[in-house]
């Protein structure tokens, strides 16, 4: 790390045994600031680390130490609610554990630095964790085993301590997450998972704990890069989808250090992504008292209303769907009289909102949603909308990838979608309309000129390339077991060269969206 240069740091602890060691700073490194809560860290970088030309207001820099927590007086971490001789845990602070203070998304979501998280878990708990895995995914490390897929059994959570910025959070609920990504790496014997982190999961153990959250957030999610040599394609998609005016859940670049009883290990680079039910709602929408869905499953296609596969997210213990069965039921109506199809079908859905999505993902390239696969997007009730169901994106890991298509051979780099059947009627319904797929050629244009511009979108490439390559790279950088790399240069191809390079995709991409423009 060069003089000078800036670095905060996120801690994350998990509990039981090492898996490798990494190397620390000392507590007295030079340029590390005093270790008080909120302190910049200033950290020399690691020799021999070449991440590339950054741009000059962005020059890479490497994982500090772990700041010391020093705890603030326990009087001061009241909640308004609290009585006054509640106790709280040491170091509470009101602003950064209670509940119903304002969200720190300027700290969390700072697009400038990569920040360490340290997780402590007990040994017990740690291999609690591991046991779980084997038995519901298989032998880890490369081996076989008896388990299999989850099914719908999530793996297990257990308590840890988190470590950020100087303070700590304590009994927070952790558990590893993911569906193919997850049992490929297990199986493989990768240990760079993905997990979720929930700050007040252990509350009726620990009642010290009651309704704790992490600067405002009650709940994290934490992607491992899985199949994205570039490990910014989670952030980046979502970036876009925002920059095309689609909501999308928020992202940022995090160092994820695991201690497990032995020491802080290095687990890798991830990318920290609010929960979309937590506070997206009323940061994005205004108003998070609408129900939210996360469909999955046979009806997520919406050929047919299937209660199942419309999970509610929010407002949970209210058995109404009745929100999205009158979408489903205006979708299929009588469309020889488009004006009055259209008219129904937009008092209960916003049909121009998610023709930005379908032309945004279609541009992008992105494989692992409706019209290709089953998940991997959410709708909302919007109540500033009248109720209407808004949709928006999730998990982006592989979006920007040319790969094989979805169910029934559909064409996932297709800009006109004309392949796709009326097994995923959201889609051909809609551009079927004449209407409607003139404001999906408006919605791509406006997206090409707008959000997707070559040089913004390289110069934010790049600077994500520069800002985050010491963490992954170098002598401080990942090492097996905890990433997903075959190799340090998969990392520096990522933009420019190798197998899925992102500069050239996206000159390929506004080609192709031209081209199909040209003719449709």
């Amino acid at each position: 790390m060069k003089e000078g240069k800036s670095r905060r740091l996120m801690v994350l602890v998990l509990g039981a045994g090492v898996l490798w060691a990494c190397e620390q700073a000392p507590d007295n490194a030079e340029g590390v600031a005093p270790d008080v809560p909120g302190a910049v860290q200033e950290t020399p970088g690691p020799e021999g680390v070449d991440p590339g030309d950054p741009p000059a207001e962005t020059e890479p820099s490497a994982p500090p130490a772990a700041p010391e927590v020093e705890p603030e007086a326990t009087a001061e971490g009241l909640c308004e609610d609290d009585d006054v001789d509640f106790i709280r845990p040491e170091g509470w602070t009101r602003s950064s554990h209670c509940k119903g203070e304002p969200t720190d998304y300027d700290l969390l979501f700072d697009d400038t630095v990569v920040r360490r998280m340290d997780v402590t878990v007990s040994p017990a708990d740690y291999q609690a964790t591991m046991d779980d895995l084997d038995e519901k995914l298989g032998g880890g490390g490369g081996r076989p085993g008896a388990g299999g897929r989850f099914g719908n059994e999530d793996p297990m959570y257990v308590p840890v301590t988190i470590g950020y910025e100087g303070q700590q959070w304590s009994y927070v609920g952790m558990r590893y997450k993911g569906n193919s990504s997850l049992h490929s790496a297990y199986r493989a014997g990768i240990m760079k998972l993905s997990f979720r982190l929930n700050f007040d999961k252990y509350e009726d153990e620990h009642p010290e704990t009651d309704n704790q959250r992490f600067h405002g957030f009650k709940k994290m999610t934490f992607s491992n890069g899985f199949k994205d040599p570039s490990l910014m394609r989670d952030k980046l998609a979502a970036d876009l989808f925002r920059a095309g005016g689609v909501p999308a859940a928020r992202g940022a670049f995090v160092g994820v250090y695991l201690d497990y009883g032995e020491g802080p290990v290095y687990m890798g680079l991830y990318t920290m992504i609010e929960d979309p039910s937590d506070e997206m709602l009323e940061a994005q929408f205004g108003d998070d008292s609408g129900n939210l869905y996360k469909p999955d499953g046979d009806g997520a296609t919406w050929s047919q209303f299937i209660e199942e596969s419309f999970v509610k997210k929010t407002n949970e213990d209210d058995a109404d769907w009745s929100d999205v069965i009158a979408a489903i039921d205006a979708l299929y109506g009588d469309r020889s009289d488009g004006d009055a199809w259209r008219a129904a079908l937009e008092t209960v859905f916003d049909v121009r909102a998610y023709l930005r999505v379908l032309a945004i993902n279609q541009t992008m390239v992105n494989w692992d949603t409706y019209g290709f696969m089953t998940h991997n997007y959410y709708v909302y009730a919007d109540p500033t909308d009248e109720g209407r169901l808004t949709w928006f994106p999730w998990d982006l890991n592989e979006a920007m990838l040319v790969t094989g298509g979805g169910r029934g051979g559909t064409n996932p780099t297709s800009v006109m979608l004309d392949g796709v059947g009326s097994d995923w009627p959201m889609i051909r319904y809609l551009l079927d309309d004449p209407v409607y797929r003139a404001v999906y050629r408006d919605e791509l244009e406006a997206f090409l000129e707008g959000g997707f511009a070559v040089d913004q979108v390289h110069a934010l490439m790049e600077q994500y390339h520069a800002m985050i390559a010491p963490w992954v790279i170098g002598s401080e950088g990942e090492n097996l077991p905890y990433s997903h790399l075959r190799s340090q240069q998969e990392f520096d191809d990522a933009l420019s060269g190798g197998q899925t390079p992102l500069k050239p995709h996206v000159v390929n991409r506004h080609e192709a969206v031209l081209d199909a423009l040209a003719v449709d």
